[in-house]
């Protein structure tokens, strides 16, 4: 059948692929609801490395007295009880460390402790 004023349905199937068309060209954009979607998704840290020390470029050597090593080991058991998951050492000493760095109130207290400060 030729399309025309004979046939009254001609037109929708080709309205249709048109407005199908048109919505898929419109939903790459951000469907999450993210503003910026141009911007590449940033995996956390522990999926994006293939090893424990990717992206670890500095060596900090720390040198500790007896009960300070017994304390790490417990506040890194500490952490994996807290979380339910276990957790690499490396990334248990870093976050312990990174912690001491955002509440250096509390290390000075161990360093008054220790005679610094009098």
């Amino acid at each position: 059948m030729k399309s025309g004023a004979s046939d009254p349905f001609a037109n929708d199937d080709e309205e249709a692929e048109e407005s199908g068309t048109d919505a898929a060209s419109e939903s790459p954009t951000s469907e999450s609801g993210n503003a910026s979607s141009d911007e590449p998704l940033e995996l956390p840290y522990i999926y994006r490395r293939d090893k424990v020390k990717d992206e670890r470029p500095d060596v900090h050597q720390l040198f500790v007295r007896s009960e300070t090593d017994e304390s790490a080991r417990d506040a890194e058991r500490d952490l994996e009880k807290l979380l339910g998951e276990d957790v690499y050492r490396l990334d248990a000493r870093e976050a312990i460390y990174l912690a001491g760095m955002r509440h250096l109130d509390e290390a000075a207290d161990v360093l008054r402790e220790w005679g610094y400060d009098r």
